[in-house]
Order: structure tokens, then sequence, then C-alpha cells
């Protein structure tokens, strides 16, 4: 019977010797880390993400402006069909000419939609994390009708008219505040709101950057 075990005690060292040798060289992992559990590792991104999200739009600049557009459009004809000046021999006569002047007041919202966020725009490892905002954008213009002054006003105007002047305006201060270089602002001050943000949040490392306008 001992003759039979020999061999096989022989073998069972021979294979922890070599067992050993191998955790030595860092090959196999020792006992104790064979039979412990991993750490739970948990993914923060989407966490980070959804908390961004919940943000939604982040106005960073609001720009006030006062505007001031004049129209002026010809009087129509005082005849309605144009051949009767020359069945009449008469001039072709006119009323005049009619003029408005407009003063709008109004603000213009700028900053990023942080809702159009994904987990390609955030990376996190550990306490660092990246993040790269949308593009600064325009989010809200509000010219209420109580903005509206009229400073000169001759002839009759319809709503019609008066509604189209008034959109011109809108046009006109949005040209006033791009101008003003609006959006390169609201984008520096989101920059700045998210880098604070992530670090009370309480990541060491920050990096955020804007995509930029094409």
């Amino acid at each position: 019977m001992r003759k039979i075990l020999t061999p096989y005690l022989w073998l069972a060292l021979l294979l922890l010797a070599v067992i050993l040798v191998f955790q030595q060289i860092k090959w196999l992992p020792s006992f104790g880390d064979i039979f412990k559990s991993n750490p739970l590792e948990i993914e923060h991104t989407p966490i980070v993400i959804k908390e961004i999200n919940a943000l939604a739009q982040l106005i960073t600049v609001t720009a006030y402006n006062e505007v001031v557009i004049d129209q002026t459009n010809p009087g129509n004809p005082v005849f309605n069909n144009p051949v009767v000046p020359s069945l009449l021999n008469v001039p072709n006569i006119r009323y005049s000419d009619k003029k408005i002047v407009l003063i709008g007041k109004g603000k213009v919202m700028a900053g990023v939609d942080l809702s159009k966020l994904t987990d390609k725009d955030i990376f996190v490892k550990g306490d660092s994390v990246s993040l790269i905002l949308p593009k600064p954008l325009l989010l809200q213009v509000i010219l209420n009708p109580s903005d509206f002054e009229t400073f000169q006003e001759t002839g009759t105007w319809t709503d019609n008219e008066i509604r189209a002047i008034k959109m011109k305006l809108r046009d006109k201060l949005i040209i006033t505040v791009l101008r003003q270089h609006i959006i390169q602002q609201a984008g520096d001050k989101a920059k700045l709101i998210m880098e604070n943000f992530l670090q009370n949040a309480g990541f060491k490392k920050v990096t955020v950057s804007v995509k930029a306008n094409s």
C-alpha cells in the first residue's frame, strides 16, 4: 500500500512546487486572491450624464437691447383700376406715403442644451472626468407686446403690416446681440459653470470643452 501511495505523493508535491513558482513570478493568482471576491465596480458615466441632463437648458448669458426700425411704404394708387387715369386723361395720382418708426426692447438668452449630452460626450475614471459640452446657441428671444413703442406713425397700417415689421425688429435684435459675441460668451461661461459643478460633485481632475460652432 505504501509503495502505491508514494508515486502519487511525489506527484502532488511536484505539482504544489510548480504552483508556488508560478505564483512567485505572477503567472498565477495567490490562493487568497482565488477565493477573494473582486471589488464591485460601478459605471459612473450614466449617473453623471443623468445629473447633467436634469439641468436641461443652461442659460449662461442674457442680453438686453433696444433696437429701432423704420419703414416707409409708398401710398396706394387713388384709382383701383390703372386704366382709369388714361381713359379720363388725368394723372395717375397716389395717396401719400405712410411711415412708421418702431422701438423694441427685448432680451436674448444664450447657453447650452444639456439634454443633448450623450455617453460619448463624457468620460469618467475614478476621480477624473472629461466633458464635451454641446454647441452654445440662442435659447430664447423675448419681445413682449408691451416691449414695443411707436415713435412715429403716418398713414394707416394694418395688423398684418405691423406684425411683419415686428418680426423684422426681432431679427434685428438677434443680429445685434450676435455681433456682440453672445454665443462665444455663452460657451465660455457654460464651461466655467460645469467645471465648478463637477468639482463640487467630488471630481479632483476636471476637463471641460465646448463643441465649436461651424
